[in-house]
C-alpha cells in the first residue's frame, strides 16, 4: 500500500488531533496537581479565631475537547479535578472534621510555540467557580461550618493554590513540550 501524500498543514492538524488527546491533557493535569495536596494551617471562623488544614488526594480528572485545531489556532479543552479531601478545624475550645470532595474546574488552550512546542495553557479558576462538599457528621461541625463560612474560605484558598500551582516552575516544565527535542533524540544524522 503506497503512503498517501497530504499537505503540511494537513499534518499539522492531523498531528495535533492525534497527538493532543483528553488523555495525555488529563495526564499532564495529574502530574501537575500531584497525588496529595496540604493548604494550610490557615485561619477559619469568625475573627480567625480557628486554625484549619485542608488534607486532599486526587481522585479522578475529567477532561473533554471543547474546540479542535479546526476551529482557530489552538485546541482548547475542559477539565473537572475532583479531590477527596478532609479539613481538621482546632481552636481552643473545639476540634472538628470535615470529609468531602473539591471540584476545581479548569480551561485549557494547547497551542504551537517555536520553534517545535507544544504549550499548555491553564487559566486558573475564581473561587467561586470552585465545588466544595463538606459534611462534618455532626449539628456542631455544620453550624461552625457555616458561622464560620469555611467552604467560601476554602474555595478562596483551594483557588490560590491551583494558581500557584499552575505557575510553578515545575508545573511549567511539565507544560511545555519539546516536539524538537524528542526528534533530535531519535533521528540523528
Amino acid at each position: 500500500m503506497a503512503d498517501e501524500h497530504i499537505p503540511f498543514d494537513q499534518f499539522g492538524r492531523n498531528f495535533m488531533r492525534e497527538v493532543v488527546t483528553a488523555e495525555r491533557v488529563a495526564a499532564t493535569i495529574a502530574m501537575v496537581v500531584g497525588e496529595r495536596i496540604e493548604v494550610g494551617p490557615m485561619a477559619a471562623g469568625p475573627r480567625d479565631a480557628a486554625r484549619a488544614t485542608l488534607r486532599g488526594k486526587l481522585a479522578d480528572v475529567d477532561v473533554s475537547l471543547a474546540g479542535g485545531p479546526e476551529d482557530g489556532e489552538a485546541m482548547r479543552f475542559t477539565a473537572l479535578v475532583r479531590l477527596d479531601c478532609t479539613l481538621a478545624v482546632k481552636a481552643p475550645i473545639l476540634d472538628k472534621r470535615y470529609r468531602g470532595t473539591l471540584t476545581i474546574p479548569l480551561l485549557l488552550e494547547v497551542r504551537a510555540a517555536t520553534p517545535l512546542r507544544l504549550v499548555i495553557d491553564v487559566e486558573p479558576p475564581s473561587p467561586p467557580d470552585i465545588g466544595v462538599e463538606l459534611a462534618s457528621g455532626d449539628r456542631s461541625g455544620r453550624l461552625i461550618q457555616v458561622l464560620g463560612n469555611i467552604d467560601d474560605e476554602v474555595r478562596h484558598r483551594a483557588a490560590a493554590e491551583v494558581a500557584r500551582r499552575v505557575e510553578s516552575p515545575e508545573a511549567r516544565r511539565k507544560r511545555e513540550i519539546d516536539i524538537l527535542g524528542m526528534v533530535d533524540e531519535v533521528w540523528q544524522p
